[in-house]
């Protein structure tokens, strides 16, 4: 076989390996923020566990770091009633410029959260015309029930060697710490007001 036949396998091999591969040793520069809306009554009862939808890529990576924190976690396939706290989660935007050794980029997320397992804000907020008026607009109040809504956004600037499959799984990894930081924090706050 010839040199250069060989050298093109073996170039084609590492394009391969970054892309699909799962892998990065680095250092990172991250800014998160949070943005939050809570509606709750005196008397906030919370359910056990939470119940995380949709079941997606981010969805998971919420649901391992709720896990990590000691919490029970299940799956909803729709956004029905469930037995614990109601998660939906999802990414609004990700924006990545990508090489293998220096890599930026932006994620945003959203988070719809109920402590009676309740998905009414959700359901309203994705039929509504104005989704952003409809995010920050509460469902009526219910006894002891916890409303909230966060919108998380890390930015973040990455040197190493790293694939894009890792990437983009480290701006998630990110900002779900610090959705669930927010969230746990609100949760606290709403208990305490007993």
């Amino acid at each position: 076989m010839k040199k250069w036949k060989i050298v093109a396998i073996f170039l084609v091999f590492i394009l391969l390996a970054f892309y699909f591969g799962n892998f990065g040793l680095g250092k990172s520069k991250i800014h998160s923020s949070v943005q939050s809306g809570v509606a709750s009554t005196k008397n906030v009862i919370s359910k056990e566990g939470f119940c995380v939808y949709p079941d997606s890529k981010f969805g998971r990576i919420v649901a391992e770091e709720l896990q990590n924190r000691g919490y029970k976690v299940s799956f909803l396939e729709s956004p029905t009633e469930c037995d614990g706290q109601f998660l939906a989660v999802w990414v609004d935007e990700i924006n990545t410029t990508y090489s293998p050794f220096i890599a930026r980029g932006s994620i945003k997320v959203r988070v719809v959260y109920s402590s009676l397992g309740r998905p009414d804000h959700y359901l309203k907020y994705l039929n509504a015309t104005d989704k952003e008026r409809e995010l920050i607009t509460f469902v009526s109040d219910v006894d002891g029930e916890m409303q909230a809504y966060l919108v998380a956004h890390v930015t973040d600037s990455s040197k190493g060697l790293m694939s894009v499959k890792w990437y983009q799984e480290h701006l998630m990894d990110e900002v779900a710490k610090a959705l669930i930081n927010s969230l746990v924090n609100s949760i606290e706050d709403a208990r305490q007001r007993k």
